[in-house]
């Protein structure tokens, strides 16, 4: 009896400690205090080059330096090494502080974060960590879900990465503490708080949809969009699922891109130079544009509503080769020219689309003749005046704008002033070329 009595009181308490275990691997979001209203604070400097767009306050704290606003804008107020960011700094070490104190629920020193799907909870690296590609943040429907991220060094994120949201979630729901310093790719889009324990860089239009926060060194801009979060968002969805094929090289293409879930308007977006060449995406979500190269493109859309919630889609497009039509070229053979006397002859290819072409020259052409204008539409000219007398063999190369070719094979003779030589056949001036020939040897033997 006693011993059922014990062991009863064994399985509470170890039920207990169950319970409190899970209660502290719990994600919970730290206090921010002051910090809330600030998209970047700085803790020597904060320096910005090109256009960067800050929705929310600019501080620096104890360094004294804010450079490069304008050209940069700031929506709230800039704070100067002033009791605001003093404040602000001395919030941002508590909340620093709280991250890094908190029990995490799962290991990932080793991993890059690209290619993941994860749940809310806290996340931990005993050293660096590193994102290429896509982190997705599955919320799973609740508002409220939390996200920390405790880095022991730096963090790292490729050119064009992006962290993004499924099933709800906020981004003002998610923290990263780095235990050094963060580096933003170029193209990055961001999602969340970032305390770093000494600098943050972003790398060219890269953009961060939460806070950017430094304690003791530099916040460096290069034409970024910061924006302080300041809702629960939404599932927002980015449509089509898939987009159509982008045919060939040279042929126009379009499509709309939407999105729902939010409050509109949307505004869409894609990270620099991941679109096919001569494709572009308007802030309006037109993709379109004349392809100029074959291939397959991964790239990633992202819309923002108008509480700055965001959804994105990775999208991939095939740009297929080219495959050339029958193309031909005009006329078959040339009249023949007279030295002294101005010659014109139209030459024209056909047979693709769009008719426009480039003409190249191999061979000999007659002195004073010039194939005009280098590149056409469908047609150019043979012109000019003959200087020189003599047989003359050459051919006309025209290649249109997929790469596709047609050749062309001449001979022609320039009369001496004068001559009224008639236009011969292929096989007419082959013969008369062998005639000469036979005579030019007839003569030396006589000579001889």
């Amino acid at each position: 009896m006693n011993f059922k009595h014990v062991s009863l009181l064994a399985s509470v308490g170890f039920a207990a400690l169950l319970c409190v275990g899970s209660s502290a691997l719990a994600a919970t979001a730290p206090p921010l205090g002051t910090t809330q209203t600030f998209a970047v604070l700085g803790g020597s400097t904060v320096t910005n080059t090109g256009s960067s767009v800050l929705t929310g306050d600019l501080g620096a704290w104890p360094g004294l330096a804010i450079t490069g606003f304008p050209p940069g804008t700031v929506s709230g107020t800039t704070h100067k090494g002033d009791a605001v960011a003093l404040q602000a700094q001395s919030d941002l070490i508590t909340a620093y502080n709280v991250l890094a104190g908190e029990a995490y629920d799962t290991d990932l020193t080793g991993q890059d974060l690209g290619g993941l799907t994860l749940t809310p909870g806290t996340y931990r690296f005993s050293s660096s960590a590193q994102l290429t590609g896509t982190l997705t943040l599955n919320a799973q429907g609740n508002p409220n879900a939390v996200f920390v991220f405790q880095i022991g060094s730096t963090l790292t994120t490729a050119s064009n990465s992006v962290v993004g949201f499924i099933n709800g979630g906020s981004n003002c729901k998610v923290f990263w503490q780095i235990g050094s310093s963060a580096t933003l790719g170029t193209g990055t889009t961001f999602a969340g708080t970032i305390l770093a324990l000494t600098s943050v860089t972003l790398n060219t239009s890269a953009s961060v949809s939460g806070r950017v926060l430094a304690r003791n060194g530099a916040v460096t801009l290069d034409t970024n969009a910061v924006s302080v979060c300041t809702t629960t968002c939404p599932t927002i969805t980015v449509n089509p699922a898939t987009l159509p094929s982008g045919g060939q090289p040279n042929v126009p293409y379009s499509v709309t891109i939407s999105a729902s879930g939010g409050t509109g308007p949307y505004t869409f977006a894609v990270p620099p130079l991941s679109l096919p060449p001569g494709l572009t995406l308007t802030s309006a979500g037109i993709l379109s544009g004349t392809p100029t190269a074959s291939g397959t493109w991964i790239f990633t859309v992202t819309a923002s509503d108008a509480n700055g919630c965001t959804g994105f889609r990775v999208y991939t497009i095939t740009i297929n080769a080219a495959t050339c039509p029958t193309l031909t070229i005009v006329p078959a053979t040339l009249p023949n020219a007279v030295v002294g006397v101005p010659y014109s002859q139209p030459i024209t290819a056909s047979g693709s689309t769009p008719d426009l072409y480039t003409y190249t020259v191999t061979g000999s052409l007659p002195p004073g003749l010039a194939l005009t204008p280098v590149t056409a539409t469908k047609t150019a000219t043979l012109s000019g005046t003959p200087t020189t007398p003599g047989i003359y063999s050459f051919t006309i190369t025209a290649t249109d704008v997929n790469g596709c070719q047609v050749s062309q094979a001449y001979s022609m003779l320039a009369g001496p002033p004068g001559s009224n030589i008639p236009t011969l056949s292929g096989w007419a001036m082959a013969l008369l070329v062998g005639l000469l020939a036979l005579a030019g040897v007839a003569a030396l033997r006589r000579m001889t």
